[in-house]
């Protein structure tokens, strides 16, 4: 490949990367918009985005190996307590305390991937620390109960970092697959959990239907196949940069759309997240912690 074509390449493989985490941004909007429960929301987000990923996969590259399992379930749980902190909080305070999990990925990653974090990843760990400490003392806008988004919102990210370090184990297996099997896994943990306690599934209106297909397809299963293809020639810290605009445009989104507003603390306690997330994504020199994982915590999604 010439000089010119790499180039084209590079800027295509971007593209894809910056497209995807805009998709990625909408998720806040269509869970604000939406009066089902977070539950259901879940449900219908995996089930569609599962069935919208899977035919991408050949036959022979379904595989199914025991990790997968509890691997499905936790990735089931994640996706719930994401949504219930968005409907508990602001959109703002649950997509930032969702981004710890590049955080909680070190120390799982020492523990079980004998991957020792680097300084740069301790002083991206500081800067975020004093983030979330920001959100969770201050970030809280009055509503009854959000004290329950915020608590939500932390445990989705350390749900986060687990199916990353999991993801890390099953590396050797189609990436597409491994997604939309985790998602369709997801749906059947909900749906498990819906009829258990409740008896029955909600079946959604037209319009809410469309806005459900549209966050699985578009904003799940598309926006997946774009990352993993600008990942072909994009790297993995350029690509977490540039995943950054998820957290940035997610509030921005819900603000225009539904008018919901974050606090002070909170777009202060995101900068220092944000920044903390930059500082140990930037690539100078090569990370001990591997440039692959930094890749399968954009690749979760």
């Amino acid at each position: 490949m010439d000089a010119a074509s790499a180039e084209g390449s590079t800027t295509r493989g971007r593209r894809d990367v910056l497209i995807a985490a805009m998709l990625w941004s909408v998720g806040g909007v269509g869970a604000k918009w939406l009066t089902l429960d977070p539950l259901t929301i879940a449900f219908y987000r995996g089930l569609f985005a599962g069935l919208a990923l899977v035919p991408f996969v050949p036959r022979s590259r379904r595989v199914i190996r025991p990790l997968m399992i509890p691997l499905g379930l936790c990735f089931g749980v994640m996706t719930a307590l994401y949504m219930a902190s968005i409907k508990r909080t602001t959109a703002a305070n649950a997509i930032l305390l969702q981004n710890t999990a590049t955080f909680w990925v070190v120390p799982l990653g020492v523990i079980f991937l004998r991957e020792r974090p680097d300084r740069r990843a301790l002083a991206g760990i500081l800067l975020a620390t004093c983030g979330i400490a920001a959100i969770v003392a201050f970030g809280r806008d009055g509503r009854p109960g959000e004290w329950l988004g915020i608590v939500y919102g932390l445990a989705s990210g350390l749900g986060y970092a687990v199916v990353v370090v999991a993801l890390r184990g099953l590396r050797d297996l189609d990436p597409t697959w491994l997604s939309g099997f985790n998602n369709l896994a997801g749906a059947v943990v909900m749906a498990v959990f819906l009829l258990a306690y409740r008896g029955s599934i909600v079946i959604p209106g037209g319009v809410e239907t469309l806005v459900l297909v549209g966050l699985g397809v578009f904003q799940m299963a598309i926006s997946y196949r774009l990352f993993a293809r600008g990942l072909r020639v994009v790297g993995a810290a350029e690509a977490g940069l540039l995943g950054l605009v998820e957290p940035v445009l997610n509030p921005i989104w819900v603000w225009l759309v539904v008018h919901e507003r974050p606090t002070r603390a909170t777009m202060l306690g995101g900068a220092l997240l944000l920044a903390g997330v930059a500082v140990r994504y930037w690539p100078v020199g090569r990370s001990k912690l591997s440039s692959r994982t930094i890749a399968l915590i954009e690749e979760a999604h």
